[in-house]
């Protein structure tokens, strides 16, 4: 059953929970340094910030956390951001439905999403090879985390990746990347709780686990791009 609505999120839900919006029907992984940047929300069923429980809306760069605040969208419901320095970003999402089937706390988020974003132009931060904003656990109820940044990571590479849940390794559990084809790859994470993932593809990348609990699933993704040409 946990393959199945692995599968399922991973095709009839194939887009990430959130990301940059670069248009009107398009997402983005990018952003540049001093220009807004529009985030947008796209729970199964919930495109608007203020229809969704938000548990969580966080921006990590090197040396830095800042929380985000949903009280005020731009029209059309979203939510926006100006990236202080370049290089890869962090987004961070916990969220859920709204109204009565609201979590009580934050931990009980259907949705955890990571999004890592490439930030150009502007000056680089002190450390700029420092990934452990992306590497580190970032504290999340149920989470993916890198073992490696997939930052500048080739065609070809292996990305070792842990899963976690409430702060407990998931060992033996099925999980998937979805390629930038649409292709599945799917794992069953080891006795530490981490799968490996060859990244044979330049393009959008979406790794996923399903964590079913007795008050409903909980489901988190990791979210990054390939560079053509890698």
């Amino acid at each position: 059953m946990t393959q199945e609505r692995l599968t399922a999120t991973l095709t009839k839900y194939s887009q990430p929970f959130f990301a940059v919006r670069e248009s009107a029907t398009v997402t983005s992984l990018r952003a540049q340094v001093g220009r807004p940047a529009s985030l947008q929300l796209a729970l199964p069923g919930i495109t608007r910030w203020h229809d969704a429980y938000i548990g969580e809306l966080a921006v990590r760069q090197p040396g830095t956390v800042e929380t985000l605040s949903v009280d005020k969208t731009i029209p059309g419901g979203l939510v926006t951001y100006t990236f202080p320095t370049a290089g890869p970003a962090l987004l961070l999402m916990c969220a859920g439905p709204k109204g009565a089937e609201a979590p009580r706390d934050w931990a009980q988020a259907a949705y955890c999403s990571k999004v890592i974003v490439n930030v150009t132009g502007g000056r680089q931060p002190a450390d700029p090879l420092s990934d452990g904003h992306i590497t580190n656990r970032a504290g999340q109820p149920i989470e993916v985390v890198p073992q490696v940044s997939p930052v500048g990571m080739k065609v070809g590479w292996e990305l070792p990746t842990a899963f976690y849940f409430e702060t407990i390794k998931q060992a033996g559990v099925e999980v998937a990347a979805r390629r930038p084809d649409g292709t599945l790859d799917r794992q069953t994470t080891d006795g530490i709780g981490v799968a490996r993932f060859v990244l044979s593809q330049a393009g959008r990348w979406v790794i996923r686990f399903v964590k079913p609990q007795a008050d409903g699933e909980r489901i988190a993704e990791l979210v990054f791009d390939v560079a053509e040409g890698s």
